[in-house]
């Protein structure tokens, strides 16, 4: 007699200490918990930095910051880019309907938190010893807040991922280290690793990779072999062992 296949037993809490009730507002208050770092501190240095470029620039709030990154997602969901997000062409297509930006934020105002949204990103006191200076905090703080805020299933997928960068004026487009991978579709930019979720679709962890040099000397690597010392590491990041 053939067994009954076994159920899947469902994840009830994927958020720590938050449950979608299907309210309106829900998915901002998730959106909220998983941001990588303080928020309120983020707004202050990017208002700042804002300032310092443009003293007459008015205080930005956390909710033009929610709307900015917003924007910057739906950025990726529709062909239009630059000014054609915000300005409506003369003939409306058909095809590729006009994302209407302009109704949430202005252009002006839209390339002001642009220009200073790097601001909390960076660690100005490790500039001279660190070559990742300007991202390692923001990648820390990634880590963090998924270890401390997702509950995670049984299944835990680690792969590779690339932040694709095309350099225009450098070989390397400034960057420490321009990783060329040939398998991915876009080949050039940052590289890291990086271990997913597979039940429920998180990211849980990520690490840059540096380059062959810095790579050598970090943690497990003086008594394992590169792969083995690279699968150690994200095992620690995503499980603290």
């Amino acid at each position: 007699m053939e067994q009954p296949e076994e159920e899947e037993r469902p994840q009830g809490e994927v958020i720590r200490g938050f449950k979608y009730s299907g309210r309106k507002g829900d998915l901002l208050k998730a959106w909220l918990r998983l941001y990588p770092g303080d928020i309120d501190a983020d707004v202050r240095k990017i208002d700042a930095e804002m300032k310092r470029c443009d003293p007459k620039s008015r205080t930005l709030t956390k909710g033009e910051l929610v709307v900015f990154e917003g924007l910057i997602l739906a950025a990726t969901l529709v062909p239009q880019r630059g000014q054609a997000l915000f300005t409506p062409p003369a003939r409306p297509s058909r095809f590729a309907p006009h994302p209407g930006f302009e109704e949430y934020m202005s252009r002006a105002r839209f390339d002001s938190i642009k220009r200073a949204i790097l601001a909390p990103c960076a660690d100005h006191a490790a500039a001279g010893e660190d070559a990742w200076w300007e991202i390692r905090p923001l990648i820390k703080a990634f880590n963090k807040n998924r270890f401390v805020n997702v509950a995670r299933s049984e299944i835990l997928v680690p792969d590779e991922l690339m932040s694709p960068y095309q350099p225009r004026t450098t070989p390397a487009g400034d960057l420490n280290h321009l990783s060329f991978v040939e398998r991915k579709p876009k080949k050039l930019g940052t590289e890291f690793k990086c271990v997913a979720d597979g039940k429920h679709g998180a990211m849980l962890f990520l690490e840059i990779q540096e380059g062959q040099d810095a790579m050598a000397k970090k943690r497990f690597r003086d008594a394992n072999a590169p792969a083995t010392a690279q699968a150690l590491r994200l095992c620690l990041g995503v499980n603290g062992k």
